[in-house]
Order: C-alpha cells, then structure tokens, then sequence
C-alpha cells in the first residue's frame, strides 16, 4: 500500500479543505498522513494520522520563518512518518526544508503551483514568480490547478513539460440545499484583480439588486471600499471570513459574483457550487472552465460591467422552477468535476500513485 503525506502549511480554509477532503476520500485504502498548521479555524479531524504545526501565516515570510525549535519539531515528525510520496497542496517557506529531505531520502515530491502566472497588482507578485520558479525545478510533479493553468505553465516552464500534471481543484461537498437568498454575494479577497471596481461600478449600475460583500480588503482598494460602504444597497462584512460563517454567505445569496479581471481558477466558484448556487463572472483565465455559460451561471466579456449586469439579471428575473434547476445544475457540476471523489484517479496519477497501490 502506497503511503502519501499530504501537506499545507495554509490557514487558508481552501488548501486545508483540499487537503481534508482528499484525506477523507482516501483515508480507508490508502495510508495517508496530513501536515498541517495548527490553530486553523477549518474543522479538521483529529486522528493520529493528523500532525499539526505551529507554523508562520502563509505566506510563512514573518519573524517566526527562522524559529529554529518549531522546525526542528517539524523535521521530528516528518523524520517519524513513513511515507512514499508527499504532496504540497500550497506554497510555504517552510516546504523547503521537508523537500530538500525527501530529495535526501530519494522520496518523490508533487507540489501544487496555483498561479503560474501572478496577477497584476499583486503585492507578492515578484516574489511569487521567484518562489514558482524555485518549485518548479525542485518539484518531481508539478500539479496544475485548471486548463489553463497547465497551458501557461507549458509556456512559462517548457523545460520542465514532463513534470506537469493538470488536477482541477476540489473540495469536500455537503448534501443540496434548495435556494432560499435574495443577494447578490461577493466573497473573497478584495484588491484590484479580484475586480473590485467593477463590483463598484456594477452596484452603482443596479440600485435595485442587494449586495453582500465579504472578505479581507487590501489596503490598495480602500478608497473603493469607503465609496462601497456608501452605497445603501451593499451589506459590507470586512475581514477575514471564518470556515464557520462561510456557509451562511453562500446559502442566503441567490448566486455569486466574479468581476475579476484576471484568473487562474476561482475556488469561489467552487463554494457556490458547494453551496448550490450558481457564478456570474467576467471569461477570464480558468472561469470559462469552471462555469458553463447559461446551465450553471452566465458569463459576460471581460471588464464590460454592462454586459455582467445583463447575465446578472437573468438570474434576478428567472422563474422560481428554472433558478431551481439552475441549481440544482450547479451542485451536480460540482459534485461531478470538482469533488474529491471525482479528482481521486486524477491526482493519485498526478503524484505518481496507481490506483489501488
């Protein structure tokens, strides 16, 4: 039986849900081991083959990188676990050391890249493309998150083509829930890239639509986020959103809104689907992967706010028994391309595990 660690070093409740999620989905054929951060607000289980650590925030560049006791902790547990193969689902400075032992030891290691490309706009753009690059070619595996993830890596790194893999994104995915919200949900990072001035021209546009926006504001979008506050038809929830309150967001909104002007893949896509609801977003990246245009969302030209306020009302004025199917559409779509039952062959061939090893 093949022996996998899986690790993220991420508070970010979707890399601990990848992580989780493909634990569960595995744990009873294979022998899986999780290494995670500690003090995360996700419900994670709690079994021996669980470890934590207390690790720095993510991006894991604060004065506790260099805490050389919490590392070597670290390296006790990895050094204590008998594992194959180990999986990095997100970036961390702390990766490092567990890479170069399992380059050590002759022990393979795949490590997610989620964004080959950073976005414009990023703060950590630079820096991000620095760190891509050294995973890349320590990385046996290189794990893709979408199609066209897995195209710009061919381009960015064509000396590195046969270690890529392309694994669309999963989540855990509770049962259906019949629609019951009337707002429209913005949900995530707020900053330039994430459109947020687009959401700002769009609310403006539709006085008679309810907003929520809920996330972490960068300090580079505050004016945009003051002029946001003004607007009687937004409910503005700031700051980081916990696992626990997600939920609500998701199931009392109609169906969510991605003005993004650039994209990889979008998690938030897979939330709506996990929530059942449906994503109106500008094509741009991997969104015109992740939502089919009229069966699980609508999606308008990039950057032409008109256009996405015209999809957006399609789900404003359906009939009650055509937004129901709309749904209902969404969850499967989720369920069948985005879960981790459905990515299970997908990412065992990625890290180099056969099925049923």
């Amino acid at each position: 039986m093949k022996k996998i660690l899986m690790v993220t070093m991420s508070d970010h409740t979707s890399f601990q849900d990848g992580v989780f999620s493909m634990y569960e989905n595995l744990k009873d054929r294979y022998k899986v081991t999780t290494l995670t951060i500690k003090n995360s607000d996700y419900p994670a289980p709690r079994n021996s083959d669980n470890l934590f650590i207390d690790a720095p925030k993510r991006p894991g560049i604060t004065k506790d990188t260099f805490n050389v006791a919490r590392i070597h902790q670290m390296m006790k547990m990895i050094r204590n676990t008998d594992f194959d193969v180990v999986y990095f689902e997100s970036f961390h400075v702390w990766n490092y050391p567990i890479i170069l032992y399992c380059k050590n030891k002759h022990i393979p290691v795949a490590h997610a890249i989620n964004d080959v490309i950073p976005h414009a706009g990023d703060e950590h753009a630079r820096i991000n493309k620095t760190i891509n690059n050294l995973t890349a070619r320590l990385a046996n595996r290189i794990i893709l998150r979408s199609a066209d993830g897995y195209n710009n890596a061919l381009k960015q790194y064509p000396q590195y083509k046969d270690k890529l893999h392309k694994v669309d994104l999963w989540y855990s995915f509770p049962q259906y829930c019949e629609p019951k919200g009337n707002s429209v949900l913005f949900f995530g990072r707020m900053n330039r890239y994430k459109g947020i001035e687009c959401l700002l021209e769009l609310v403006k546009r539709t006085p008679d639509i309810q907003y929520v926006v809920a996330g972490k504001a960068d300090d580079s979008v505050k004016e945009t986020i003051d002029a946001l506050k003004k607007l009687p038809n937004v409910k503005l929830d700031e700051g980081v959103i916990p696992y626990s309150k997600m939920h609500d967001y998701f199931y009392n909104a109609l169906c969510t809104v991605l003005p993004y002007e650039t994209a990889t893949q979008s998690g938030v896509v897979l939330d709506a689907y996990k929530h059942s609801r449906p994503a109106v977003a500008f094509d741009v990246g991997a969104l015109g992967e992740q939502i089919d245009d009229g069966v699980t969302g609508y999606l308008a030209k990039p950057g032409n706010v008109g256009q996405l306020e015209t999809q957006l009302r399609k789900i404003i004025d359906m009939p009650n028994e055509q937004y129901e199917q709309m749904c209902m559409k969404s969850y499967q779509k989720g369920l069948d391309a985005y879960s981790a039952k459905s990515r299970e062959k997908e990412f065992l061939s990625a890290i180099g595990v056969e099925q049923g090893a």
